[in-house]
């Protein structure tokens, strides 16, 4: 009797086995289908992430040299007397760079790491 139970015990935990394996199974196409679907509209938002990065970078840069650049001063002894009588306006604190928020991490080239992960998905499917 003892060994008729088991027997059933691992054919009930065999069945539920499968039938998970095939849940899981279906679970993982649509994931992959969905995917498929959405590679075209990542890789142009990855695209576009990447550039606006760029600009910002190409901002900051740009913001550091204009503050560099001092304006022309006036040598007449009637604008040396005006610029000592009116204060000029302070220069604006520098932009400051946001802390990296731990267990983040920084991907360079994420178009490349994006389009890689969809040609590896196409290589499998065919």
């Amino acid at each position: 009797m003892l060994p008729a139970l088991i027997d059933v015990i691992i054919v009930v935990l065999l069945i539920g086995t499968l039938v998970y394996a095939y849940i899981l199974d279906r679970r993982v196409r649509n994931l992959m289908l969905t995917l498929r679907e959405m590679g075209p509209m990542v890789g142009e938002f990855s695209n576009a992430v990447e550039q606006s990065t760029k600009s910002v970078e190409d901002l900051r840069s740009l913001s550091t040299v204009a503050r560099r650049v001092e304006p022309p001063v006036k040598k007449t002894r009637q604008a040396m007397v005006d610029r000592e009588q009116v204060k000029e306006p302070a220069m604006p604190e520098p932009v400051k760079v946001r802390k990296q928020v731990r267990g983040q991490t920084s991907v360079p080239g994420k178009s490349d790491l994006v389009r890689t992960f969809f040609d590896i998905t196409k290589e499998r499917k065919e």
